[in-house]
């Protein structure tokens, strides 16, 4: 064992060094020993001798501390509130679901303005899967008769007075020199025309497909989505402006595929310099015919369908932003189409610009009525 003499009467040289020699040398040297305990006792130190260092006691109890309540810690923060998706209803007239709101979301969407069809859900079924994209409730081009009501397929058609609507239509349809749809449609079937003009044969019965739309689904954290609409047809142009995605671009012109939706893709990039992509063909589809600008547009199984002059076909899907592009040439004047679920909406006159969103902008320019729709 190390015998340890403190060099200095002082409480620090008594206090840095280990207790046991500390002892020791107390035996050996009382003299000095009882003067250096003498010292740590003015100094205060009144711990008790360990083996290791020479601990301070444990201390007497403290100054109690004030009365009262100690400060709640800071709540985490509730979902920020928002607006679920727009309850959608079926073009055959069954309601469906409204959108969930997100976490912590506020009311969710609401129903569409609707039309009653009083039409049979099998004719309703034909006429939304092959007319309604241009003789909708909003008619694609001024001159183009409504499809949609019962009274709207007996009226009397202006291209023939001897003829409704109804029997133009299935005239149209079996022709193959101005046929109805026309191209870059997909032609109704055989039985699609036989379902129009049993109907006619019978005397246009009224029918439906149900008078109640679809309960919306719950937001998540929030309250209830929109109720869907009542049975009929909406009109797909006469929306309130929204961003069905609630998503919106937010990082400029950051190089991505997913940059600003809905806004004018070629002409920017035609101004920008740098590496941006020159597209021949470029835009955005979305759900509802006037989302907002760099609002995400519409994803899943969707197509956009070019027609060229010479007949070749060029088809691209839409990413998670709901834009489409292509630097495959495209000979000029050319057609398009949406295809969705089986259901197509055409744009009939011929184009000569590849920048989709210069026309389909949020209220339309050059005679769009809108966003690139989905049918």
């Amino acid at each position: 064992m190390q015998l340890w003499w403190p060099q200095k009467n002082d409480a620090a040289s008594c206090l840095l060094r280990p207790a046991s020699g500390y002892l020791v040398a107390m035996t050996r040297y009382p003299l000095r020993g009882w003067a250096c305990l003498l010292l740590l006792l003015g100094a205060g130190c009144t711990g008790q001798i360990g083996d290791a260092n020479l601990g301070g006691g444990p201390g007497g109890p403290g100054a109690g501390g004030a009365t009262g309540p100690g400060a709640g810690g800071a709540g985490a923060p509730g979902g920020a509130p928002a607006t679920g998706s727009a309850g959608s209803v079926d073009p055959t007239g069954s309601g469906v679901a409204g959108g969930a709101g997100p976490a912590g979301g506020g009311p969710g969407g609401t129903s569409g303005t609707v039309a009653d069809t009083g039409v049979p859900c099998d004719v309703a079924t034909l006429l939304s899967n092959r007319c309604w994209s241009c003789h909708g409730l909003t008619p694609a081009a001024a001159g183009l008769p409504s499809l949609v009501t019962r009274a709207d397929l007996m009226a009397t058609s202006h291209g023939d007075p001897d003829k409704t609507n109804a029997q133009l239509a299935v005239t149209r349809m079996q022709t193959s020199t101005a046929p109805m749809p026309p191209a870059p449609s997909m032609p109704a079937s055989a039985t699609e025309i036989a379902t129009l003009s049993n109907w006619i044969a019978a005397g246009y019965p009224t029918g439906g497909c149900g008078t109640t739309g679809g309960s919306g689904g719950n937001s998540g954290g929030g309250g209830n989505s929109g109720v869907g609409g009542t049975g009929g047809v909406i009109d797909p142009f006469g929306v309130p402006p929204t961003c069905t995605s609630m998503m919106t671009w937010t990082r400029g012109n950051t190089g991505s595929s997913s940059m600003n939706p809905g806004m004018a893709c070629i002409s920017c990039h035609g101004t920008s310099g740098g590496e941006a992509p020159r597209y021949a063909i470029a835009g955005t589809v979305y759900p509802t015919a006037h989302e907002p600008d760099r609002c995400n547009g519409a994803t899943g199984a969707v197509q956009v369908v070019i027609v060229g002059a010479d007949g070749r076909t060029l088809t691209l899907s839409p990413n998670s932003a709901g834009n489409f592009f292509s630097q495959s040439a495209v000979a000029m004047p050319y057609q398009a189409k949406v295809v969705y679920m089986g259901r197509e909406r055409a744009m009939i006159d011929k184009q000569t610009s590849g920048d989709c969103n210069s026309c389909h902008t949020q209220n339309g320019t050059n005679g769009a009525p809108g966003r690139i729709l989905l049918p």
